[in-house]
């Protein structure tokens, strides 16, 4: 009985699957207020502070708005769906940096390209996992200010 996954006599061992931990409390939203944010057209990603009851397999925990600026509730479910997706098929790339992240959906993100969404969602975790405490704005551009 050959097996591609038998080396050696041992079995290699899946990677466990990305499990998506999402804020809940008011009070984690309101944190990533305050936080760096990163820009694209499809959403607005914030980061909160450093989260202390993170599960230790991710490190990262996320949350969803979609206002109802956005669209009907059936546009707003869709969006999130989208966005949720999005997160679970980048969540290779993402650093193992335990941070609360916060996604403010932007109308364009259902119209959006779904790799182009993704490429986005990989691409703000690790810009706000490399930003300091001290920065706090930040544009798609890449450009920083105080504030």
């Amino acid at each position: 009985m050959t097996d591609e996954k038998f080396q050696g006599g041992m079995a290699e061992k899946p990677s466990p699957p990305f499990q998506l931990v999402t804020l809940k409390k008011r009070a984690d939203f309101k944190a990533a207020a305050n936080g760096p944010r990163f820009s694209t057209p499809g959403f607005t990603m914030l980061r909160g502070p450093e989260a202390g009851a993170v599960p230790p397999a991710t490190g990262l925990r996320f949350g969803f708005t979609v206002t109802k600026k956005v669209g009907n509730a059936v546009e707003r479910n869709r969006i999130r769906r989208r966005l949720r997706e999005a997160v679970r098929a980048a969540a290779d790339r993402f650093p193992r940096h335990p941070m609360d992240l916060v996604i403010l959906a932007r109308r364009t993100a259902i119209e959006r390209d779904f790799p182009d969404l993704v490429a986005d969602i990989a691409r703000a975790v690790d810009a706000l996992a490399r930003r300091g405490a001290h920065k706090s704005r930040s544009s798609a551009a890449g450009e920083v200010s105080e504030n």
